[in-house]
């Protein structure tokens, strides 16, 4: 991998410079393909995106960290498993009976819980049980 933030940037005008379907330099491994969109650069041979982090990482780093970016499967992961196991510890059937029951002033999940004793067996509150 080329860590050297001139060359990174002068291969990557290059590839930006290139027509499509022609052959162009990876800037980050230096390995060959074709130009197949105007904004392609990087190669897959590596897999993933690691030429493109690369790159970010030594032209850019303040992209370095940055924490702020959820990728698409995070955002998946958090909105069908995390937060339907967040509304079940809080006693409510769903994500979105949990979301409703909220005050205006209050935006934070630990003011939901609540200090009724659950069902021991579907770990409801008790209006939401249908246990019996």
């Amino acid at each position: 991998m080329n860590k050297n933030k001139k060359k990174l940037i002068e291969a990557k005008r290059l590839c930006n410079e290139a027509e499509i379907g022609e052959q162009i330099v990876c800037p980050s491994c230096n390995s060959k393909h074709t130009k197949k969109s105007y904004q392609s650069v990087f190669c897959k041979t590596k897999g993933k995106t690691r030429c493109k982090d690369n790159f970010w990482n030594n032209v850019d780093p303040s992209k370095r960290c940055n924490t702020t970016r959820i990728s698409p499967a995070n955002s998946a992961y958090y909105h069908g498993t995390i937060l339907p196991e967040k509304a079940r510890e809080l006693g409510f059937p769903d994500v979105q009976s949990m979301r409703n029951n909220g005050g205006e002033d209050d935006v934070t999940w630990g003011a939901h819980q609540c200090h009724v004793e659950p069902c021991e067996w579907c770990e409801l509150r008790p209006e939401f049980c249908r246990c019996e």
